[in-house]
């Protein structure tokens, strides 16, 4: 297939996508909202302009319990829209455009890992993941930060080839970008570099210092946030967020997660800051007592619980096009076993291993805290290319015998 050919192919799957997203979200649009985390974002960023204070969920004193890079981007549109509901539109579209943007992206890292076959494969199987469409429609973090992901990978594979400072600058300033759009990421670049010192293709002086000019370009990136946070806190060092209670008290419930309406009467406060130390404290004791007096269920809950609970669950919470949800489960469990088979056949590759681990250190950390099909579809376009990379192996493999 000529290089001529798989552009065209790449821009037709994006430009169809694209349109066909602009008609649900012209059509559709006031019923692609989850009434939740997307309500809240859009409060954080009317009270930021109003006030001059981030906060979330709590008006009355400043958060430090989420990332300023969603909400800033959402009051920059509300200072020139106003909050309306052609706000809520005009960002959807913003949000389909990034998801092109990183389609294409991921067109350029499959191309560089695999080849223009594979990439095409992985652009195309994602266009048709329904899930990801809600990344488009639905006013949260994720299109943004699969936008920076796909730059932070795309640098990192630069780096790998050409290790010099401009390379390790990019770097830098995307694991910045990725950590203010969702700050989980923020260890990841720890490994990559553990894999640049074990591959030994490169100088090991050369690693340390490009590594160095990455890390000063995101403590340079960060400081800002950290004095922030130093300031709301009264004193406290938060170098990402105060939110992990939450999630870890979730993660303790095997199997099940608490209705929303039991969580609320939880808490005898409003104090987001005391309710979150409230649901570590009682995260640790429900571990200690499960691991103790049910250690079979906890067991296979942390290890194989968490791990079906994030790669089986699907991000499909509102149908679109009215397409039932037998359809997204059914193709989502036969990607991830597409994937499997990629993965096992690109084992050998060195950009392979990258997404590999990636794929490794989310799942760990959410295995630790919550594990659901949400945190885990920023990862499927990547997913998307191992599929690809068992698809093509298929059609040579009945080649071969057909010949």
């Amino acid at each position: 297939m000529s290089q001529g050919r798989n552009q065209l192919i790449l821009w037709t799957i994006l430009l169809v996508s694209f349109a066909i997203k602009i008609y649900l979200i012209l059509t559709s649009g006031k019923t692609l909202t989850l009434d939740s985390d997307d309500v809240s974002y859009l409060k954080t960023a009317e009270i930021w302009l109003e006030t001059g204070v981030f906060t979330y969920n709590d008006p009355t004193r400043p958060t430090v319990f989420i990332t300023p890079a969603l909400p800033a981007i959402i009051a920059l549109f509300m200072k020139i829209i106003g909050n309306n509901y052609a706000l809520t539109q005009t960002l959807r579209i913003v949000q389909s455009i990034m998801m092109v943007f990183s389609m294409y992206m991921l067109f350029i890292i499959g191309r560089r890992i695999w080849n223009e076959r594979v990439a095409l494969w992985g652009v195309g199987l994602s266009s048709l993941y329904l899930p990801l469409w809600h990344v488009s429609f639905l006013i949260l973090t994720e299109a943004l930060f699969i936008c920076c992901l796909m730059m932070l990978i795309y640098s990192a594979l630069r780096a790998m080839e050409s290790p010099t400072w401009k390379w390790a600058l990019l770097f830098g300033f995307w694991w910045v970008a990725a950590t203010y759009a969702r700050p989980t990421i923020a260890l990841w670049p720890g490994i990559f570099l553990y894999f640049l010192f074990k591959w030994r293709q490169i100088p090991w002086q050369k690693v340390v210092r490009c590594g160095a000019i990455a890390a000063i370009i995101f403590i340079v990136g960060l400081v800002p946030w950290w004095v922030r946070n130093y300031e709301v806190s009264g004193g406290q060092f938060i170098p990402l967020t105060k939110s992990s209670g939450n999630p870890l008290l979730l993660g303790t419930f095997p199997y099940d997660f608490p209705p929303v309406a039991e969580q609320r009467t939880w808490h005898q406060t409003d104090d987001l800051w005391v309710n979150d130390d409230f649901d570590k404290q009682w995260a640790i004791e429900r571990m200690k007592t499960g691991f103790i007096e049910q250690p079979l269920l906890y067991i296979s809950w942390y290890t194989f619980g968490k791990f079906c609970f994030f790669w089986g669950g699907v991000f499909y919470w509102i149908r679109i096009a009215n397409i039932p949800p037998i359809y997204v489960w059914s193709s989502h469990y036969i990607l991830i076993l597409l994937a499997g088979v990629g993965g096992w056949r690109s084992r050998h590759k060195q950009g392979a291993k990258l997404l590999i681990s990636l794929f490794a250190y989310m799942t760990v950390l959410h295995m630790i805290y919550l594990a659901h099909g949400r945190y885990a579809v920023v990862l499927i376009p990547f997913v998307a290319l191992f599929a690809g990379a068992a698809i093509e192996y298929l059609f040579d493999r009945s080649d071969s015998k057909g010949k």
